[in-house]
């Protein structure tokens, strides 16, 4: 009886800090910025040198911020490291699985395979615990985990976050060109 309580209660602990990393993983990305004054004294900022006049080139000045955004893992690699760091530990493998989706990228293919399995586990866990701080436990987890899909699906590789940059990028890098075409 003990053996099985200490068991849930190591799972609790493993699907809880997973949860707490897709929590506070942040998207501290850093970027070399380039910054100099206009003609009008009007600050410009760019985190393309290419795109900087070349009168203003020898005053620019650079602002380094961090690590390179293609240097971290994403939200979903950390996620899968840490997770399998705490079944390691435990003394666990992690099966690998993916579903494929239809409509779906395979980043967010990953994501629903693994919060589906998560939601299943918690709903075992809510049923077969005879403890209620158990129960309450899993009824949250899988409060967060409901909270939680649709923002990463959201914020994924391909989904739709990644392509409303793609496009605010497009129509930026069209207003720049139109702005040089109309100072020529």
């Amino acid at each position: 009886m003990w053996i099985r309580r200490r068991q849930a209660a190591g799972i609790a602990a493993l699907i809880l800090s997973c949860l707490c990393v897709v929590i506070t993983v942040q998207d501290a990305g850093a970027v070399t910025i380039y910054s100099y004054l206009d003609d009008h004294g009007n600050p410009v900022y760019t985190d393309a040198p290419e795109t900087i006049p070349p009168q203003y080139r020898s005053r620019v000045k650079t602002h380094e911020r961090g690590e390179a955004p293609g240097n971290r893992p994403s939200v979903l690699q950390s996620v899968k490291q840490t997770l399998s760091d705490q079944t390691k530990q435990m003394g666990f493998t992690l099966p690998s699985f993916q579903f494929k989706m239809d409509g779906l990228t395979p980043h967010q293919s990953e994501i629903l395979t693994y919060a589906a399995a998560a939601a299943v586990a918690l709903l075992l866990m809510m049923y077969l615990s005879k403890s209620q701080l158990l129960k309450m436990l899993a009824f949250c987890l899988l409060l967060v985990l409901g909270i939680g899909v649709p923002v990463l699906l959201y914020v994924s590789d391909g989904g739709p976050m990644d392509s409303m940059k793609q496009k605010a990028k497009a129509a930026g890098q069209a207003q720049e060109d139109r702005l040089h075409q109309i100072a020529r």
